[in-house]
């Protein structure tokens, strides 16, 4: 039985994708070109997590299903529901049981009005599909943001379910079909679709993400070594040399490929896709030079990104209340620089305090079941 390869530097590149989503929502009342570039690629750290996600999630899978002979999916069910019901449970009991003029009063509402939240979609992970039929984002945050993770969960259940079945040898033709199937679904949204603000918010229309980080996850759980050996004999220059190219591509997206432009959005996700799943090839061997360790700060910092991420957006709201309460307009960097200053390192301190005495206690339980089952 191989052993089960912890994969270093990805926790970073996870806190590089927060980021990009948290400059996306810092909210300013003036014009700051350069700032611009940096909020306008918060939906590309989405299609990060995704991609990430289908190349993490399969090698779990496959790893199991060649090392055990078969998936078992009760455990890896419970085990991603120790990671996410949790804080999710708790931020949409939360949205329901406290009284929604509270909300407004404190500023944990949409900026710009929002429908009011159903708790049948909400506690069912079916946020997103109540933002596409009515075409706008909930009222009340942070169920704002939890979209991605209910396409996280769907993508959890139609893995573990089709990858029970499906044959290791024949796991890469039925990537490659839904790959297509990603593409074909934008297509057809941008042909019905009416919608002028909720776009790609299902499973369907992500699929490709998932799928091409999963052909990766897939190679490295057939053979790691043989994956490992190949990228390291890539030079360190080309290596590094695509990493700037992402980088480039991220932040002058507009520029390269402009989604003002509909049918870019249709090929550009399947692009980023490549992308990040060759950044994230360059970090799976073990011994690569480009590597950040656990210890580094950006590493310890992705490690609670999914509390930065559902906290990020409620800092942000409530502060902003705060400032047009107090008649203080974010028109200038000194503003604007405190705004984000407040903002990120109170997010940080809910985060890290939420990670250790609130999320930990159920990982802490993950892991007793990890143990039982081997």
């Amino acid at each position: 039985m191989s052993k089960k390869i912890q994969f270093h530097t990805l926790d970073a590149l996870r806190f590089f994708a927060f980021l990009m989503v948290y400059f996306l929502h810092v909210l300013i009342q003036g014009v700051f070109p350069v700032f611009n570039f940096l909020k306008s690629n918060g939906s590309i750290g989405v299609i990060f997590f995704f991609t990430l996600s289908g190349f993490l999630i399969t090698y779990i899978l496959v790893h199991e299903k060649i090392n055990v002979g078969q998936i078992h999916l009760g455990k890896f069910f419970m085990r991603r529901s120790f990671r996410i019901w949790p804080l999710y449970m708790l931020m949409v009991v939360l949205a329901f049981v406290m009284p929604y003029n509270f909300y407004d009063k404190i500023g944990m509402h949409m900026v710009g009005g929002g429908y009011m939240p159903d708790w049948k979609f909400s506690f069912s992970f079916l946020e997103n599909y109540k933002m596409l039929i009515t075409d706008n984002f909930p009222r009340v945050t942070p169920l704002s943001v939890f979209w991605s993770l209910c396409i996280e969960e769907h993508f959890y259940l139609l893995w573990m379910v089709t990858l029970f079945f499906i044959p290791v040898k024949g796991m890469k033709y039925f990537f490659s079909a839904t790959i297509l199937i990603g593409i074909i679904s934008r297509i057809i949204e941008m042909k019905i679709s009416t919608n002028t603000m909720i776009s790609s918010n299902d499973i369907l229309t992500n699929l490709d993400l998932f799928s091409i980080g999963a052909l990766l996850g897939l190679a490295v759980a057939m053979d790691y070594e043989a994956v490992s050996k190949w990228i390291n004999n890539i030079p360190v220059w080309i290596k590094g040399g695509f990493i700037i190219l992402t980088l480039c591509f991220v932040v002058f997206h507009e520029t390269i490929i402009p989604w003002s432009y509909a049918p870019n959005r249709v090929i550009s996700q399947t692009i980023y896709g490549l992308l990040f799943t060759g950044v994230i090839a360059i970090f799976i061997p073990q011994n690569s030079v480009l590597k950040i360790g656990d210890s580094n700060i950006l590493s310890r910092l992705g490690k609670i990104s999914y509390g930065l991420y559902v906290y990020h957006i409620i800092c942000i709201h409530v502060l902003f209340q705060y400032f047009l309460k107090y008649n203080i307009v974010i028109d200038n960097w000194k503003v604007l620089g405190t705004f984000i200053t407040l903002t990120f390192f109170s997010t940080l301190v809910i985060s890290i305090l939420s990670y250790q005495y609130f999320e930990k206690p159920f990982l802490q339980m993950r892991e007793k079941l990890k143990f039982r089952g081997n």
